[in-house]
């Protein structure tokens, strides 16, 4: 957050300054909605991560997706079905999300 609210120029604070904004209102119209467009490709990346990560959840033994899947699998007795399903999904959204941030980051990419 920090680094996003930095890497806009100082002449943006200094010009909403001269135009007789507040040190807030300047903050909420000109400083954060750059600096959330800066940092929003980011942020979903990191989503994606962290959406990724929840797998290593189940190695903690907290159910989550891939526990449900175990559970079904030892139930059934087919384990690399069940397993590769699990992947699948994972896989599926993982790519699905990573297609809409590319997606998005090209649309509200700035011509420098």
């Amino acid at each position: 957050m920090r680094a996003g609210i930095q890497s806009i120029s100082k002449g943006q604070p200094a010009a909403a300054s001269a135009l007789g904004l507040t040190y807030a209102q300047s903050m909420r119209y000109v400083v954060l909605p750059q600096a959330f467009r800066n940092m929003l490709p980011v942020l979903l990346t990191q989503t994606i991560v962290l959406f990724q990560d929840t797998s290593l959840v189940y190695v903690l033994s907290i159910p989550d997706f891939l526990g449900a899947a175990s559970k079904v699998a030892q139930r059934d007795g087919r384990l690399v079905e069940m397993y590769l399903f699990a992947a699948l999904v994972y896989f599926v959204i993982s790519c699905v999300a990573s297609f809409g941030v590319r997606r998005l980051q090209s649309r509200i990419a700035i011509v420098r």
